[in-house]
């Protein structure tokens, strides 16, 4: 049995270390994170902070992905406690005073628990239900009327968490007339500001060690797993974010590099898309005839597109030289994209059957664009795989798809979409992932295939 714990600015990695020494500590989850570890049904996570800010929050589902994998789920504090609190009746068991406030409704908005912090996890700002326990607490201790600290605790709220600072909240309560108010409180040279955040992960942490979580944790799982509740998104995640192999890569990177860089691709795909929309086997001749007569019975005719909508699917040569057959073929194939819109897009090597290509090396050479991302991206800081020239990928797409350089987006964009693209450009965003890797030789070091691709990023 393994235990994870995401955590940031709210406890310390030692200090999760001295309370519970077997925890695998994580920084503060972030959307994939979850779905990334190869946990098993004995397996505990705790989350208890999560990035929502700069990047995209946990979502709900990617936490449901493993409450039906049997695994154990706890929140607390910061994110935990928000999402435990919204998950409590799938089976995610929150722990501390703020999941319960959460849960009761006493608290209803996400920035009562946010922070702004250091890239090392230093809170810069004091959270908002640290802020609002101080001023009750003031009251309690006479300092200040009940009144007085809920007027206190509401401009408060009114400063957007990232302004949370001792300086910034005495400013703003002066400007609304509580300057002597706030002064009186003196939250912060009486000791009465306490971290609330903290004591809550701190429970949730000798609540596990104490090993008290199998009879609630385990008792609502099963339930409501097997109801329809994944959605095309859930799919799309368990594709992008859980490993596919055992260095750990996803199945969608894997697809993606056959899908841009494997010259038999387009074949596959099309043989893949008509076998599943016809749910039929058969030669390119009969499929062909086939998913003529399936867009026909369905109401897809040629002449009921117009001349805008025919040259969107077909190239200009294709509208002239093609039978109207194989015109329909190739509008159905090329309609039905690898994203999560349509269930013929597989998520994994058994769903993608003959559609993958496993004579390939593909995992060496997405390991290799992956760690020569890594370099470049470390000998030039903020000059990331976002950053590269889109026209230089442009070029490089043409050449290795033996498209002229002049070739026109009608062109390209068929190009793309038999390959399962939405276009030519979604190819170049794809491409980013894997550029650098590409025009580098794989037998090099990604340090050395970093130096030679400096060009690109700058």
């Amino acid at each position: 049995m393994g235990t994870h714990v995401f955590a940031g600015p709210t406890i310390t990695a030692a200090r999760i270390a001295s309370i519970l020494p077997a925890a695998v500590v994580h920084p503060p989850v972030k959307h994939g994170d979850l779905l990334r570890l190869r946990l098993m049904p004995a397996d505990r996570v705790l989350i208890i902070d999560g990035l929502w800010h700069q990047s995209t929050p946990v979502r709900h589902k990617e936490i449901l992905m493993v409450l039906a994998e049997g695994v154990a789920v706890y929140g607390a504090s910061s994110m935990g406690a928000l999402r435990a609190a919204e998950l409590a009746p799938y089976g995610m068991v929150g722990i501390g005073r703020i999941y319960g406030a959460f849960r009761s409704g006493l608290l209803d908005a996400d920035d009562e628990v946010a922070v702004l912090q250091e890239p090392g996890g230093r809170p810069l700002t004091q959270a908002l239900v640290n802020l609002r326990a101080a001023f009750e607490r003031a009251a309690e201790n006479g300092r200040i009327t009940e009144d007085q600290a809920a007027a206190l605790t509401e401009t408060a709220r009114r400063l957007p968490y990232p302004q949370r600072t001792r300086t910034a909240l005495g400013r703003r309560m002066t400007q609304d007339g509580l300057g002597d108010t706030y002064a009186a409180a003196d939250i912060w040279g009486c000791g009465i500001l306490h971290d609330v955040k903290r004591d809550d992960a701190e429970t949730a942490l000798r609540f596990l060690a104490a090993g008290e979580h199998t009879a609630e944790a385990e008792s609502t799982v099963p339930g409501w797993s097997d109801e329809p509740w994944q959605t095309s998104f859930v799919r799309y995640w368990r594709a992008a974010f859980k490993p596919a192999t055992d260095s750990g890569i996803a199945f969608l990177p894997l697809l993606q590099h056959q899908q841009l860089y494997d010259p038999g691709f387009p074949q596959r795909w099309r043989d893949h898309v008509l076998s599943r929309l016809l749910q039929a086997d058969g030669t390119g001749a009969s499929k062909k005839e086939a998913a003529g007569d399936f867009a026909e019975q369905r109401g897809l005719h040629l002449t009921d597109l117009s001349a805008a909508q025919l040259s969107y699917w077909l190239t200009a040569h294709e509208q002239v030289h093609l039978q109207p057959r194989e015109q329909l073929a190739r509008i159905l194939v090329r309609s039905a994209r690898l994203d999560d819109a349509w269930p013929v897009w597989p998520v994994s090597h058994a769903e993608a059957g003959p559609l993958f290509n496993t004579d390939l090396d593909t995992e060496e050479q997405v390991l290799h664009a992956l760690r020569t991302n890594a370099a470049a991206l470390a000998e030039h800081p903020g000059h990331s795989t976002a950053h590269l020239d889109p026209d230089r990928i442009a070029a490089h797409l043409l050449r290795h798809w033996d498209l002229p350089m002049d070739a026109a987006l009608g062109v390209r964009d068929a190009a793309a979409r038999d390959r399962g693209l939405r276009s030519f450009a979604a190819a170049i965003e794809t491409d980013r992932t894997f550029y650098l890797g590409a025009v580098t030789s794989t037998s090099s070091a990604a340090s050395a295939s970093a130096g030679a691709s400096v060009n690109a990023l700058t």
